[in-house]
């Protein structure tokens, strides 16, 4: 492969190893090198080709596997202190989740985002996917991506309506209901539209906007309708939770007789760049509704079970024609995790059940972690893959590490029993954020001492709202 441009010779850094490029053809270089310059990758391609052509004074890997960065498709980093409140509760979105977000001051916000930056970086995530929802914390988490220099679309938006949902036996005397908030939508549009202003859809930075119509109930008739122009018009990606649980499923029948993807698809916001968040209980209908518009899916396989709603069959989003990624969602914020979950759990439910090895394969779940998650988030003119051109967003592991060294199939190794302990190096725009295991942009005693206090006070604001105490 010939570098991108008319080439220097001289690189900032040389990669060695065997590199997974996830370009369109797949390719596969077993000793192969990478020469990064500035902030992008100029050239790639056998070990001996790159090491006559570019010359550099810094080198990584060797006997080492090179992957992209892998990309987190879904994510709320100011809830990062809370995961462990959350864990055996259910209903516990509402109850706990949402009270500790909304408690953080401005600097517990940062130390929550730098703690979720330095466990993904570490994990060897470079590109994180924020759905923000308190106006108030988007400030310190700017602030604190750009410290840790991690990649980042940031979909921010703010709820405009109220709303009720009857519960079971509450629907004896009472009716759901949805009221919006007059003038309130216009606001939060606007304000969306000044940050995309400042981080385009398509801009040069590691940060850039997106638009978070985070879920029905929450979010107006006249929020969703002008959240799908403004994304349309500035070439952005719109993400909601849909289908996510039984309460939006009832409430959506119970106001608009439709279901959630039905209703969404009379308001005219189902397009290329709406990203349906979970969509677990999506019939058949609703999934091919999402296909034929070309809307994409984030799966997050961990969350499935931490919520107990349901498992998105990814194949059938697929093969609906939506574009699929994978995201934490807070849930071990570590795609190897995710990765090996999705393999499990869709193994479990219908590869046996339709006696099918193939029917969710390592090389899929790679792709959704890698180039297809980039595509889902309009990133991939960046990232996603190895390649010339693209940003330097690039993972080392350790070849000689036990249960990598005999790697016969790669990507299926790497889906399968890869894990973050194997990571050495990770680059994120040309720029060193992890070498040999440390963090190069976070101080983790800082961190830890932040860290620490922040979910101390979380426990202590929500310890009241759980079931049982811990």
């Amino acid at each position: 492969m010939k570098p991108a441009a008319s080439p220097a010779f001289d690189a900032d850094i040389l990669i060695f190893g065997k590199i997974v490029t996830m370009d369109a053809q797949r390719h596969i270089i077993e000793d192969g090198a990478v020469a990064v310059k500035g902030r992008d990758i100029v050239a790639i391609g056998n070990r001996s080709e790159i090491s006559r052509d570019w010359h550099a004074s810094r080198r990584l890997g060797g006997d080492a596997i090179v992957i992209p960065g892998m990309i987190d498709a879904h994510t709320h980093c100011t809830q990062c202190f809370v995961r462990s409140l959350t864990s055996n509760e259910l209903p516990m979105i509402p109850r706990i989740y949402n009270p500790a977000q909304q408690s953080l001051s401005e600097e517990e916000a940062g130390a929550a985002v730098r703690l979720l930056a330095a466990q993904l970086i570490r994990a060897g995530v470079t590109t994180m996917c924020e759905g923000t929802l308190n106006p108030a914390h988007e400030g310190p988490i700017v602030e604190a991506l750009q410290q840790a220099g991690i990649r980042c679309v940031m979909a921010r938006g703010a709820a405009d309506q109220d709303f009720h949902h009857a519960a079971l036996y509450a629907q004896r005397t009472e009716k759901s209901w949805v009221k919006e908030r007059q003038g309130e939508a216009e606001r939060d549009l606007m304000r969306s539209a000044e940050f995309l202003d400042r981080f385009p859809a398509r801009g040069p930075g590691l940060i850039r906007g997106g638009v978070n119509a985070s879920a029905l109930p929450g979010f107006s008739e006249t929020y969703f309708r002008g959240a799908s122009a403004l994304a349309r018009e500035r070439g952005a990606s719109l993400h909601t939770h849909v289908s996510r649980d039984r309460e939006e499923v009832e409430l959506s029948m119970s106001v608009w007789g439709k279901r959630p993807v039905e209703r969404l698809a009379d308001l005219g916001v189902l397009d290329e760049h709406f990203v349906a968040v979970h969509a677990v209980l999506a019939s058949p209908r609703e999934v091919r509704m999402l296909g034929e518009a070309q809307a994409s899916l984030v799966h997050s396989p961990i969350e499935c079970v931490a919520n107990l709603n349901a498992v998105a069959d990814v194949q059938q989003f697929r093969y609906a024609g939506c574009g699929v990624a994978l995201g934490c969602d807070i849930q071990a914020n570590d795609m190897f995790a995710n990765m090996r979950a999705g393999w499990l759990l869709h193994g479990a439910l219908y590869g046996i059940t339709r006696y099918d090895p193939e029917y969710l394969t390592a090389a899929e779940l790679f792709s959704m972690t890698t180039i297809d998650a980039a595509r889902v988030l309009r990133i991939d003119d960046r990232t996603g893959s190895v390649e010339p051109g693209k940003a330097a967003d690039i993972v080392v592991l350790d070849a000689n590490a036990p249960h990598l060294m005999a790697a016969q199939d790669i990507i299926s190794d790497l889906v399968r029993y890869g894990t973050r302990a194997e990571i050495k190096d990770v680059l994120i725009d040309g720029r060193v954020v992890l070498e040999d295991g440390v963090h190069q942009t976070i101080d983790l005693d800082r961190l830890k001492a932040e860290a620490l206090a922040g979910a101390k006070r979380v426990r202590d604001v929500v310890a009241s709202r759980r079931y049982k105490p811990l």
